[in-house]
């Protein structure tokens, strides 16, 4: 890694702890009983990871709750399965600034926005997903257990098997055990 991109993974953390200290939102704990609106965020550079998070979008649809899910795509440009639907927007490199903290109406709506529930499919590697989880306002926060990555209300550990379809059936497990 060079010294520019050192720069600019310390500038980002910089950034990143000041809006953690600054973001005031109210912290809720919530179950899928009570849910009106979930946001997603999971990585979706390859069509196959747009197609892996579709039955999880759709569980929540499902159960009648506003569901949006915003993909990050590691590319310069977006291809066919990236076209914005109903419950799912994109954004990419194009989005993000010098030191990978993205920026634009899409992303702006979506951090405003006061969710019962943020649900991270990402690991915290995923930089500009780690800024919008940060940034969000929704009132209860869940993402995979990391040390020293404790932003989450609600943190997943997965021992042996770490895949995404694991972390989200986890996911719907504990959401379905909250306040019963």
């Amino acid at each position: 890694m060079s010294y520019l991109d050192d720069f600019k993974i310390k500038i980002g953390q910089i950034v990143f702890q000041n809006q953690l200290k600054y973001n005031k939102r109210t912290k809720e704990v919530c179950n899928l009983e009570s849910a009106k609106s979930i946001g997603i965020l999971y990585e979706a550079t390859h069509e196959d990871q747009v197609k892996q998070i579709q039955p999880f979008v759709s569980y929540f649809f499902n159960l009648k709750k506003e569901v949006k899910a915003l993909g990050y795509v590691n590319s310069k440009k977006l291809s066919y399965c990236h076209t914005p639907k109903l419950q799912y927007d994109f954004f990419y490199i194009k989005d993000l600034n010098w030191y990978n903290k993205p920026q634009n109406y899409i992303i702006d709506n979506f951090i405003k926005k006061e969710y019962d529930i943020l649900i991270n499919l990402c690991d915290s590697k995923c930089i500009p997903i780690k800024y919008l989880v940060a940034s969000s306002i929704a009132h209860f926060k869940i993402g995979q257990h990391e040390d020293g990555y404790e932003i989450y209300d609600l943190m997943i550990s997965l021992k042996k098997d770490k895949s995404l379809i694991k972390l989200m059936s986890e996911i719907k497990h504990y959401l379905q055990l909250i306040n019963k």
